[in-house]
């Protein structure tokens, strides 16, 4: 069973020492003094995986849920990206245990009739969830499906999720 730190009060974003953006298709790793943010989370899906004693976390914004082009970076996809978070988070000096949040895979265009683009924001969350499986890593928290865009920030100090949405504003998960 995995053993998560006790959340801590919200912390002030704006005093965070480094706050660092990871654009679509890639991701970045950050420790206890920095942050990690993504925006524009359609049907994306940004995968966090939390190294709790550690306190250091990655995040991938991934676009697609399997690779089938080996010359794109895995970090664009859910099937290649948990490994590779694995990979950057063992160089960091993270071990485990691990857990895992998941953010976004939303249907953008609901009034659209189009079974690709809904599909894709679903097999995008299913294919993270079933390669975090394999992987061993349960998902603590998730904010996915819906017909709205986000955006999240990740606080490896204190391991909370705040998701952005033009709807809700702001919340931690």
């Amino acid at each position: 069973m995995t053993t998560l730190l006790a959340p801590q009060p919200a912390p002030d974003i704006a005093a965070a020492a480094r706050t660092i953006t990871v654009p679509m298709g890639r991701m970045a790793v950050a420790h206890s003094h920095e942050q990690l943010r993504t925006i524009g989370l359609g049907s994306c899906v940004a995968i966090v995986i939390f190294a709790p004693t550690q306190r250091i976390a990655a995040l991938a914004h991934c676009m697609l849920p399997q690779r089938d082009d080996v010359h794109e970076p895995v970090s664009k996809y859910s099937d290649t990206s948990v490994p590779a978070l694995l990979d950057l988070l063992h160089e960091s000096g993270a071990s485990e245990p691990f857990a895992a949040a998941l953010v976004g895979g939303a249907s953008m265009f609901p009034g659209v009739p189009s079974d690709f683009m809904h599909d894709l924001a679903g097999s995008t969350v299913r294919a993270a969830r079933k390669a975090l499986a394999d992987a061993s890593i349960p998902v603590r928290v998730e904010d996915v499906g819906g017909h709205v865009g986000r955006s999240v920030v990740i606080e490896p100090s204190t391991q909370r999720v705040m998701v952005r949405t033009i709807r809700d504003g702001e919340r931690w998960l």
